[in-house]
């Protein structure tokens, strides 16, 4: 039998004046009575998003909101069977109130039991499962997508598979002259968490590029725009550099960083146009 869930997101909000938050937690009450929750364990994810924010002040905040929500647990596991008390408890709880550790509106999900509920909840609010390495390409795609759409370029650009039939590679925005491609840019997110999937992600394209470059259908400029991962992480940065290195020494591919500022991207896109190409 399924049961209904209601949950609140755990927010920590260390500076009110500027609303930013990072959830960290999952708080939830279910239908047949039972309360979960979870915290984050980890501080660097908050430590990160806020980098002159004493560490100590955020483990103090998460410890006392630990020793809150099991005493709250320990509540509803003593009156399980009083479920308008324990929903007017959990209201109480999720309250807004002006401190550090806030909840979100309350939402609603369907599952098979109160714990499945929680881990779906937490992985995707907090440790992001949604966010894939196709995400985040998804999303700079698009990202570069409306740049080129600002500058006039992105109706010159078309989304076609490069290579042959029995090697096609994708590429979302390709300048197509003479029939031929002249220009290839491919969004490449190289941000991950760990610097083995830096370059697991960047081999695969390295050995993409090297195929096509063999068979001489890569584009006389093929551009990657090279999502990094968070600045001062030295392994992961380490990985990116040697990733982007070596896609550069094949000597029709360019690589440059996805945090170059607009006028930058534009400036280094318009480098690989052929002269002789037909864009105002």
């Amino acid at each position: 039998m399924r049961i209904i869930c209601n949950y609140s997101i755990l927010r920590f909000l260390p500076y009110p004046e500027t609303g930013e938050f990072v959830n960290i937690g999952i708080v939830l009450f279910a239908n047949n009575g039972d309360f979960r929750f979870a915290v984050e364990a980890k501080r660097q994810r908050v430590t990160t998003f806020f980098p002159s924010l004493d560490a100590k002040i955020f483990i103090r905040a998460r410890k006392e909101m630990n020793a809150e929500l099991a005493r709250v647990s320990g509540f509803f596991t003593s009156r399980r069977d009083e479920r308008q008390t324990l929903s007017a408890t959990f209201s109480h709880l999720i309250h807004p109130r002006e401190t550090m550790m806030r909840f979100s509106d309350p939402g609603s999900i369907v599952a098979a039991s109160s714990d499945q509920a929680l881990k779906v909840l937490f992985d995707h609010y907090v440790n992001h499962s949604f966010a894939t390495k196709e995400y985040q390409e998804a999303a700079l795609e698009k990202q570069l997508g409306r740049l080129l759409a600002d500058v006039n370029l992105k109706q010159h650009y078309v989304d076609r598979k490069l290579g042959t039939s029995d090697y096609p590679v994708k590429f979302p925005f390709v300048l197509i002259q003479g029939g031929r491609a002249a220009q290839a840019i491919k969004p490449l997110h190289l941000g991950h968490d760990e610097p083995a999937k830096i370059y697991e992600h960047g081999d695969a394209w390295i050995s993409r590029v090297r195929r096509l470059s063999t068979a001489g259908q890569l584009p006389p400029d093929t551009l990657f725009v090279a999502g990094p991962p968070i600045a001062g992480k030295q392994k992961l940065f380490k990985a990116y550099k040697e990733v982007s290195m070596e896609l550069s020494t094949f000597p029709e591919v360019r690589v440059i960083s996805a945090d170059e500022d607009r006028a930058s991207m534009v400036s280094l896109i318009k480098e690989g146009i052929p002269a002789s190409a037909e864009i105002a």
